[in-house]
């Protein structure tokens, strides 16, 4: 797979990290699976990346107009198994290994073979 065919791109972990790292995709065009535990998360995620572009808006790094399409980019998942679609995924979960392992097992168990994984570290 070449970098030109990636398309689709799934966060797993709408914190801090995981909901800029997904901002930042969506900003660039990408479709993003935003995948996290619970719901709650996901809306204050998808609140927090409207509050932003409302920002980037507000100093005209963004049209008003674009902020909707750059929103309807999202596909904000509970279910691990929505990932499948992806073409890349990035894990950005809390900084516990135990956490990282459990998240990337069962992201392994989604049949991603042909996807690129990417990890982060907030340290």
């Amino acid at each position: 797979m070449s970098i030109d065919a990636i398309k689709t791109v799934a966060v797993l972990g709408a914190g801090t990290m995981g909901n800029g790292i997904a901002h930042v995709f969506a900003r660039a065009g990408y479709s993003v699976i935003l995948r996290d535990v619970g719901q709650r998360y996901l809306d204050r995620a998808l609140e927090t990346i409207g509050k932003n572009l409302d920002r980037e808006v507000k100093k005209g790094k963004l049209a008003e107009s674009e902020k909707s399409s750059v929103l309807a980019r999202f596909k904000p998942v509970t279910d691990m198994a929505a990932i499948a679609s992806a073409d890349f995924v990035v894990e950005a979960v809390p900084e516990k290994l135990e956490i990282k392992r459990a998240v990337l097992t069962e992201a392994d168990k989604t049949k991603l073979q042909q996807a690129y994984r990417a990890a982060q570290d907030a340290n």
